[in-house]
């Protein structure tokens, strides 16, 4: 059974582009994890075992074209990640251009992987969701 990800978390990206994992997180992509494009302007953590499951279920539905045109979007934009001693991890100089990442970011929780934000987009995502009711089932 997969351990879900969970919280929200304010940290900070160096000039180097590291970032500091979230505590929690760490045990959880110790043994190896992706980051890649995320659904809209975020990047997305996945472990590693969880990144191969989700890409066999993704690619089993798609046609050829469609199948093409996800791969070379994600695939290539993908990168393996390590921690160093600190807990930190780099986040390529490509990702973070494409998520708009600056020095603030949010790292979110969400049940089968983690998300880096724009802490500002991240800011702005959540009260467009407030602002558009509670129809959460929780």
């Amino acid at each position: 059974m997969l351990s879900m990800f969970l919280g929200e978390y304010e940290h900070t990206i160096d000039a180097k582009g590291r970032m500091a994992v979230p505590a929690r997180f760490r045990a959880q992509i110790d043994k190896g994890a992706v980051v890649s494009k995320g659904m809209g302007t975020c990047l997305s953590i996945y472990t590693a075992e969880h990144w191969e499951r989700r890409s066999n279920e993704l690619v089993a539905g798609l046609s050829s074209d469609d199948l093409r045109d996800f791969e070379r979007r994600i695939y290539p934009s993908a990168s393996e990640i390590d921690l160093d001693a600190q807990g930190r991890m780099v986040i390529p100089a490509k990702l973070r251009a494409y998520a708009n990442l600056g020095s603030e970011v949010t790292i979110a929780g969400v049940r089968d992987h983690i998300e880096i934000w724009n802490r500002a987009t991240w800011q702005e995502y959540q009260e467009r969701l407030d602002a558009e009711g509670s129809n959460i089932p929780f």
